[in-house]
């Protein structure tokens, strides 16, 4: 009966050994959302970012990153966190890092005032580092302005890391094997922006029995992030009754107002045009405010 009883306690104590979590057991991961917009850094000022999240969870395999922190060049202690680390194009792979949330292209700033990461040495393990990070910001921390990237063709890769860093270059920094996410970029809502205010087309005194296909035009400038597919409708209807048995078709660029034109991205000129078409008119004045609106395909 003794010997049964021990048994039973050693088999119990083991089986509670084997389901205790393993301690400082982290698997690092980030992730960086579509919703593109200007950097509030500020120069160079074709930078773009999105919000995201960098995560350090606690898995129960520990040890998954071996070896002691890696600091970048001879710049000890360094700092450790979340990065953007971007591909850019045409580089040959060249990577510029931006830590995450930072806001000022001054590398130093970023580097010793950063919401975002902890100071660390080479003294300490990797699982040592995230224990640090997640003892400051728990398991996760997301960010409006969490990173940034080239905008205007610039990025070929948009990628989120953890790393240690000393700047914002990636010679300055050292990227966590496989603690990386990489993916395109982000492309910012295309936008068209008609500049010059609202538009007046006055066609001037009329002679009865000379109305139809009079025609007043006017210019304004519009600009377009890209490319695009673009439709300008009259919000009561085209043609549109001026009254005193008079009509005039709204056109765009020679297209009636509801069909679909090609803008270039770029400025270029928009042409706005009423056409009149005689109805039985009747001598006296006319006028009519109307609603154009733009809408992108």
């Amino acid at each position: 009966m003794t010997l049964n009883h021990s048994f039973c306690r050693a088999l119990l104590a083991l089986a509670l050994w084997i389901v205790m979590p393993a301690a400082n057991a982290y698997l690092l991961s980030t992730h960086a959302n579509n919703d593109p917009r200007p950097s509030p850094i500020t120069s160079p000022g074709n930078l773009l970012v999105v919000s995201g999240t960098a995560t350090a969870t606690d898995n129960g395999v520990p040890n998954q990153y071996p070896g002691k922190v890696l600091c970048p060049g001879a710049t000890v202690p360094c700092q450790f966190g979340p990065v953007a680390s971007p591909i850019i194009i045409d580089s040959g792979g060249y990577r510029f890092v931006s830590a995450m949330n930072c806001t000022s292209f001054v590398s130093f700033y970023c580097a010793s005032h950063n919401d975002t990461s902890v100071t660390v040495n080479t003294n300490m393990t990797w699982d040592q580092a995230i224990s640090a990070w997640r003892a400051r910001y728990g398991n996760s921390v997301s960010r409006y302005n969490a990173y940034t990237y080239g905008g205007g063709g610039v990025t070929q890769r948009m990628c989120t890391s953890w790393a240690t860093y000393a700047g914002n270059r990636a010679s300055n920094s050292y990227f966590l094997p496989g603690a990386d996410s990489c993916g395109p970029p982000p492309i910012p809502p295309n936008q068209c922006n008609v500049s010059g205010g609202s538009v007046t087309l006055d066609h001037g005194t009329l002679k009865v029995g000379e109305i139809t296909g009079k025609k007043v035009e006017v210019s304004r400038q519009v600009t377009c992030t890209r490319d695009a597919s673009v439709t300008y409708t009259v919000a009561s209807g085209n043609p549109v009754d001026l009254g005193n048995g008079l009509r005039s078709t709204i056109a765009v660029n020679g297209f009636n107002a509801g069909q679909v034109l090609r803008l270039p991205g770029g400025t270029s000129n928009l042409k706005i045009a009423s056409t009149l078409t005689d109805q039985g008119a009747v001598a006296g004045p006319f006028s009519k405010t109307i609603v154009l609106i733009q809408n992108l395909l």
